[in-house]
């Protein structure tokens, strides 16, 4: 897996897989409607730029320079994405990608990390040493979701 930061030009990529790992993921733990509505956001191309490279965003690429997987911190600490291409997962690849995105992250000077994670992201994050703090209910295109708040991992945590 070669990793490099993203660019303007990765956008449309990025966007296809975001949106299609909400589509084939979502099903499990969401209502079609908030499916429809998670998928979506990658579709609003200036706030899905905004997000990708309003952060520090790494892309995994496979052999064919293709995006495999993405994660992005931002100066703050926040993880702001951790998507991984749906035939490249239970492979390690987001796993690999969140620890090398915090290391990065760390180097910088960030020591406290946060994230807004879906049921099917947060054992990624425990398993890199986050710990849930908060669950809220908000609307996202009209459409109620439950978000989950997880912070950590710090310097001390060993990680």
């Amino acid at each position: 897996m070669t990793l490099r930061l993203a660019v303007a030009a990765d956008v449309p990529a990025l966007a296809a897989l975001y949106a299609q790992a909400a589509r084939t993921f979502g099903p499990a733990v969401y209502t079609p409607a908030q499916v429809q509505a998670w998928a979506s956001f990658g579709a609003d191309t200036p706030a899905f730029r905004d997000y990708v490279l309003g952060a520090r965003t790494w892309v995994a690429l496979d052999g064919d320079a293709r995006p495999l997987a993405f994660c992005g911190v931002d100066g703050s600490g926040e993880v702001r994405s951790l998507y991984v291409r749906a035939d490249a997962t239970r492979q390690g690849r987001g796993s690999a990608l969140l620890a090398h995105a915090l290391d990065d992250a760390r180097a910088r000077g960030v020591h406290r990390f946060a994230a807004w994670v879906t049921p099917l992201s947060r054992p990624v994050f425990e398993r890199a040493g986050f710990r849930l703090v908060a669950r809220v209910t908000q609307d996202f295109q009209g459409v109620s979701f439950e978000r989950l708040r997880v912070e950590g991992p710090t310097a001390r945590d060993g990680v």
